[in-house]
């Protein structure tokens, strides 16, 4: 594919054309969500932040294969209720899961454990609807200082930012 590339004048030169993206070293999946009819928010919310956390990284497995970062994103109905303001389409979940690893086998490693079935998935059933909807890829880090310890590279930051 050839790149059709604009006449454009880069404040930040690591966003160039020529240079490389800054691709993180972990994969990011990200799960999507909703919450049971029956349940309220605030026991969606609650269980997610609570137990639902603590049986996933109590498993023996989650240190095992090497699960690098876990990240609960909740969406309430208020904040729900702003986004309707920016006039742009809504994604209709209620939560993402971000579970970030080095490999896809470190990955598979977790999913197919059995600690993974038996705790886990059991547990979904007091608080989120089916089906789950997952997005797999890896972040290019723009703006922003790379996770520690990581060996990823930080982006653009305060330091560096250049204004028009």
């Amino acid at each position: 594919m050839t790149l059709k590339k604009i006449d454009y004048e880069f404040q930040h030169k690591a966003l160039a054309y020529d240079t490389a993206p800054n691709y993180q070293p972990c994969i990011k999946l990200s799960f999507f969500f909703n919450k049971l009819p029956e349940v309220s928010y605030e026991q969606f919310h609650r269980h997610w932040e609570t137990v639902h956390a603590d049986l996933t990284i109590a498993t023996r497995d989650f240190k095992v294969c090497k699960i690098q970062r876990y990240v609960q994103f909740h969406q309430s109905p208020d904040m729900r209720e702003q986004a309707k303001g920016l006039g742009l389409q809504q994604i209709e979940f209620d939560g993402c899961s971000e579970i970030w690893v080095k490999t896809w086998d470190d990955w598979m490693a977790f999913y197919k454990s059995p600690e993974y079935a038996k705790a886990l998935a059991p547990d979904c059933k007091h608080f989120m609807a089916m089906p789950i909807s997952v997005m797999v890829g890896q972040d290019n880090l723009i703006f922003g200082h790379a996770i520690p310890g990581e060996g990823g590279k930080d982006g653009v930051t305060t330091e560096t930012l250049k204004s028009r």
